[in-house]
């Protein structure tokens, strides 16, 4: 083939050529996923192995009690029996012997049994485990109000990350300008060879910053992602913000600012009984203290009353089916030989009475949690104050330094300091945010008030993705 030869380039060949050429040239194609708080908390509620689980313990208690409450109720059951003898009895009535039955007997019949007195054990055991099953009811909002906590401060991290990375980025394109104008002076001769390479230094420093901003959102991300049970999105490499660049996910949650002022502290109540966690093992004791006493009633005795009616063969000697009534009553006594019910309703109070007390070190330890975070939270309020002034301050400082350096006032490395405290101020203005909203979250699963946030849109997971 001739060398000179041409091929002609059609249009859809050109665009089959750069879709091919993309990828190598660095270019991805950029997905984005907007997921708010309310939509992160339903969705963890509903994919949960966990709660499910506590829903699952908290069923099957309320059944059992159920199946307790049927111990008080007569019991009506259908009962047959058969019998073969090989001999027959017979009575000798001078040389001729009567059978005094037949071979082959049987009987067949409703028998209804009820007891009448049992000192209050089974109405004590259906009580014991209805409380039972309200306590599992309290431990699965105790599951559920950590799994909201655990969601909610895995959101508020990459809410912070998000924020950090943006800060970062921010002060890398600042540097990048920055090191643009110091490139063109010291081609003209204003600037030193230090100031050069010192403003390069500094975009690579942000530069690092930027990519371990953007590794730890990747992890926060994950960690969110596990609690919703969500795992469609496998390449998390380079996530970050909308606007910035490089990022491959763009993430858009509630912004860490208004998160924060939304919340009210004021509006959570301190922790009581009606606490989860405390209420819960304040049940297991009184339920414990009830199956003590359904024991204690064990040791009297117990009065049953028997009603029978069956079809019965034979009638005594004469072959013949004939219908059958019986009515008794049966009493038991237990002589405490060989009897676990005494021991055993001892060690039911001592499990009410270890109950109590660690109700009673759950609660203290609640309610110094709950102290030390509302002092906390108060601090973190005036810090926040002082935050902002800081980073007003800042900013105007860095922009003097940067005026004073191209007046040839200070050198670069002032310029640099200025940056790095107003980026450190920014950061620990949004770190205060975060702080504050850790706090909240943390206050409110204490008191027990971990209701959901609010009404969700859409699935974003299961929307097409931008």
């Amino acid at each position: 083939m001739n060398a000179s030869m041409k091929i002609p380039m059609t249009f859809p060949l050109r665009l089959a050529l750069l879709a091919l050429l993309l990828p190598h040239l660095g270019f991805a194609q950029t997905e984005s996923l907007s997921l708010t708080l309310p939509q992160a908390e339903r969705r963890a509620l509903t994919t949960s192995p966990r709660l499910k689980a506590s829903f699952s313990d908290a069923e099957g208690a309320v059944e059992f009690a159920e199946a307790q409450y049927t111990s008080m109720l007569p019991k009506l059951s259908l009962e047959a029996n058969y019998q073969h003898l090989g001999t027959v009895p017979t009575l000798a009535t001078g040389p001729v012997r009567t059978p005094l039955t037949t071979n082959s007997s049987y009987g067949i019949g409703p028998v209804l049994r009820y007891n009448l007195w049992d000192t209050g054990a089974a109405r004590q055991n259906y009580k014991s485990f209805s409380l039972l099953a309200l306590s599992r009811l309290e431990e699965r909002k105790s599951v559920q109000n950590g799994l909201l906590a655990n969601l909610r401060l895995a959101y508020l991290r990459v809410q912070l990350n998000l924020e950090e990375l943006r800060l970062v980025s921010g002060s890398l394109e600042l540097a990048k300008a920055q090191g643009k104008d110091v490139s063109n002076r010291f081609r003209a001769g204003a600037s030193s060879r230090l100031d050069l390479v010192s403003s390069q230094r500094s975009v690579l420093n942000f530069d690092l910053q930027f990519k371990q901003k953007q590794a730890e959102l990747t992890t926060s991300l994950r960690d969110l992602f596990s609690l919703m049970g969500e795992e469609k999105f496998t390449d998390l490499a380079h996530p970050g913000p909308e606007g910035i660049q490089p990022v491959t996910l763009v993430i858009k949650t509630d912004p860490l600012k208004v998160s924060a002022s939304h919340e009210n502290a004021n509006s959570i109540p301190p922790p009581d009984q009606g606490q989860p966690q405390i209420k819960s093992l304040h049940l297991q004791a009184e339920a414990a203290e009830l199956a003590a006493e359904g024991m204690k009633a064990k040791l009297y005795p117990t009065l049953q009353l028997i009603a029978a009616a069956s079809l019965a063969y034979p009638n005594g000697p004469t072959p013949e089916r004939i219908n059958q009534t019986a009515v008794g009553v049966s009493l038991t006594l237990p002589l405490f030989l060989g009897d676990t019910n005494r021991p055993l309703a001892a060690q039911k109070l001592k499990d009410a009475e270890a109950t109590r007390f660690r109700e009673d070190q759950l609660n203290s330890d609640i309610q110094r949690d709950f102290a030390k975070g509302s002092d906390m939270l108060q601090s973190l309020y005036t810090q926040k104050t002082l935050a902002a002034q800081d980073v007003l301050q800042s900013e105007e400082v860095a922009s003097l330094f940067y005026s004073s350096y191209k007046a040839g006032r200070n050198n670069l490395v002032d310029v640099q300091n200025a940056n790095n405290q107003a980026l450190q101020a920014k950061v620990t203005a949004a770190r205060i945010d975060a702080q504050i909203l850790s706090q909240i979250i943390t206050l409110r699963s204490l008191s027990g008030q971990n209701g959901l946030s609010g009404q969700s849109g859409k699935d974003p997971f299961h929307d097409s993705q931008n």
